[in-house]
């Protein structure tokens, strides 16, 4: 019988400010597995807000260390500590690139040292590109690297019949298709309308580029540093890739 994947958005904006996006966030649910992308501003009420199980996150996958997706980091972990309604044994594994014991140990010194300590085991996975683990049953997750920042990572998660990618943050790349290649669900970061030098971030026409070549059945659109007009966002994709286009919002629910 196939496996579903559900993925729900709560945080489809960036560092900017907006009443309407939280920073970067998004939550999956495999059946065996659940597993929270980046953390940024107003993710963690946002679990709470679209009324999910938050309490049962079994892993937490950070694609890089700018602030928008990591900044509330510490207030997760926080209310793992006090905010509980149901006790808990089962395991929650911090997932991140090289780097990330550096920002355990940075969060520690700022907010005390019991912060990584709570009343369950907690594990953290530093992962290279190109690595694989078993985050279930059923279920793997698979890191590439991107181009925006030294540290950044792709993910793809995968079950038996089904898969999800995440671009995190980065640059146009035509290796990372490859990686993302025939994917159910490609959530692509969609910074700017148009391509801009340095930036290292994914423009409209580059994010539809990327989904046609990975062949993707389905794109979701996030992470917009502008102001979104769907039907036109969705009518420029569609000049260069011929899936279903989806844009994202705070609550958005995507079934694959």
């Amino acid at each position: 019988m196939p496996n579903t994947i559900t993925l729900t958005v709560l945080g489809s904006g960036t560092c900017f400010p907006n009443g309407e996006r939280n920073s970067a966030g998004y939550f999956v649910d495999t059946g065996d597995a659940r597993v929270m992308f980046d953390c940024g501003a107003g993710a963690v009420h946002a679990l709470a807000r679209f009324k999910l199980p938050w309490e049962t996150l079994s892993h937490v996958f950070l694609s890089h260390f700018h602030v928008d997706h990591i900044g509330e980091l510490a207030p997760l972990m926080f209310a793992f500590r006090h905010g509980m309604k149901t006790k808990r044994t089962c395991a929650l594994t911090l997932i991140g690139p090289r780097g990330l014991e550096r920002v355990i140990h940075g969060l520690e010194a700022a907010f005390g040292s019991r912060l990584f300590k709570p009343d369950f085991p907690l594990e953290t996975k530093i992962m290279e590109p190109e690595d694989v683990m078993a985050i279930g049953p059923h279920t793997s997750l698979a890191v590439a690297k991107t181009p925006h920042t030294d540290e950044s990572l792709a993910v793809r998660v995968e079950t038996r019949d089904r898969s999800l990618c995440y671009t995190g943050d980065t640059e146009y790349s035509a290796g990372l298709a490859d990686f993302f290649q025939n994917t159910n669900l490609l959530l692509s970061e969609c910074s700017f309308q148009t391509a801009r030098n340095g930036a290292r971030h994914l423009s409209v026409k580059e994010a539809a580029l990327l989904a046609a070549q990975s062949r993707a059945t389905r794109l979701l659109l996030t992470h917009f540093y502008f102001e979104v007009n769907e039907p036109e966002l969705k009518a420029e994709v569609g000049q260069h890739y011929k899936g279903d286009v989806l844009v994202a919002r705070d609550g958005l629910e995507v079934s694959i």
